[in-house]
């Protein structure tokens, strides 16, 4: 006799299966347009979105006359050259004003502090831009740089470059004009590039950038000492940044001897990462104003009203007393 309910198993069972293929499928597609659309959403993202990676001079628009003018691209075209480098620092690579190869003479450098794990391939746009205002600017791969030492090996390396007769940097290097920068843990390897490193005298100015400075930056261990700094400083955070609040911010400031050409500031509207590019137009300027004695890049910081102090977008810009009155006898006609 024919089994009713056996027919009624039989086609659950396949139902069952189906419906379970079925979901398995969709449940892909579904998982496959997320990671699709997670994907377009970041490319969109990192297109538009300022950084490193991108023409970031192009999508900011900045508040300040002279910091637009810096935030632009430089007149020179850039070329770059890598070189395979020991251990971790994978390689060097060196960002240069192209018209270097057939002048017969010297061009500031700047060496760079990564931030954690940041090597110089996460952001080549930044050292793309730096070159195009005629700097030699140098990095590697190293993504641990609090201690200085990854910047040492980069300088180092330069200078012998510069006296290699086959290098393309042969007497190109202006040992007398060299800078160093550094982004967040690199803040932190900035002040021990110009303190306690074996060439921290030949540096002649610093930036630092969101650097998370605290005199031991607590359980990071990350050891500096601010107040063996000698040379003009630029510190430059994000006001709503974790990493770095206002008390490692005044710490570090403080630190630094008030002979000492200091100028501080918070950036508003912003984040930790980004202060590496929404902040370049000062950069910029500063070392333009540094190592190329340019005079209208100083504006932005010296004067009867300095442009930085009054950009709606800084907040907090402090500028050391002592070292004005040594500006004043430097540039007398100023009006500081």
């Amino acid at each position: 006799m024919f089994n009713q309910g056996g027919v009624w198993q039989w086609y659950y069972y396949k139902i069952s299966i189906i419906m379970k293929k079925f979901t398995c499928i969709g449940c892909c597609l579904i998982f496959l347009f997320f990671i699709g659309g997670c994907t377009c959403f970041m490319a969109f993202y990192n297109e538009n979105h300022p950084s490193g990676m991108n023409k970031y001079y192009n999508l900011i628009e900045p508040t300040g006359i002279l910091e637009s003018k810096y935030m632009q691209l430089g007149s020179h075209n850039v070329k770059t050259y890598e070189e395979d480098a020991e251990g971790t620092l994978l390689k060097y690579k060196v960002w240069y004003p192209e018209d270097m190869i057939n002048q017969n003479t010297t061009f500031p450098v700047i060496i760079s502090n990564n931030g954690t794990g940041w090597g110089v391939s996460k952001y080549p746009e930044w050292f793309n831009h730096m070159a195009s205002w005629g700097f030699i600017v140098v990095g590697n791969e190293e993504g641990t740089s609090w201690n200085g030492n990854s910047a040492e090996e980069s300088l180092n390396w330069i200078l012998r470059q510069d006296s290699l007769a086959n290098s393309i940097f042969y007497n190109h290097i202006n040992k007398e004009k060299i800078g160093t920068i550094g982004h967040s843990q690199g803040g932190t390897g900035v002040v021990n590039s110009i303190t306690v490193q074996p060439s921290a005298k030949m540096y002649k100015t610093a930036v630092m950038l969101a650097s998370t400075f605290d005199g031991y930056s607590s359980f990071l261990r990350w050891e500096s000492d601010a107040s063996k700094i000698k040379v003009p400083t630029l510190i430059l955070v994000a006001k709503d940044d974790g990493l770095t609040p206002p008390k490692d911010l005044y710490n570090l400031y403080n630190a630094i001897p008030n002979n000492v050409f200091k100028v501080m500031g918070r950036r508003l509207n912003v984040g930790h990462g980004d202060m590496l590019v929404f902040a370049d137009g000062y950069v910029t300027a500063w070392m333009l104003w540094q190592l190329q004695d340019n005079d209208d890049a100083g504006k932005a910081f010296i004067g009867k009203s300095p442009e930085l102090s009054k950009n709606k977008d800084f907040i907090e810009v402090r500028t050391s007393e002592t070292a004005i009155t040594h500006l004043k006898m430097r540039y007398p006609r100023e009006g500081i």
